[in-house]
């Protein structure tokens, strides 16, 4: 049992450690599938409804009409 939990290739604290890894890589999935899952609703948004491909635009790639000006206000990082 010393021989096992110790001194072999794959020991106690390989177990161990590959566990926690397993747990941390298992929530990244969690998370990218939950983001995967916002991005496709926000697609279908966007090539459904032509207002919110508006907005989408004028909010990510400050795009305005003719007759507008677009004033960009950003913080400061103090």
């Amino acid at each position: 049992m010393l021989w096992i939990s110790f001194f072999n290739d794959i020991d106690l604290f390989f177990i161990l450690k590959s566990r926690s890894e397993l747990s941390g890589l298992k929530k990244e999935v969690r998370d990218l599938k939950e983001k995967n899952e916002k991005a496709i609703v926000a697609l279908e948004e966007l090539t459904s409804n032509g207002r919110s491909m508006e907005k989408f635009a004028r909010e990510t790639y400050y795009m305005k009409r003719d007759n507008e000006e677009v004033f960009v206000f950003k913080e400061r990082a103090d």
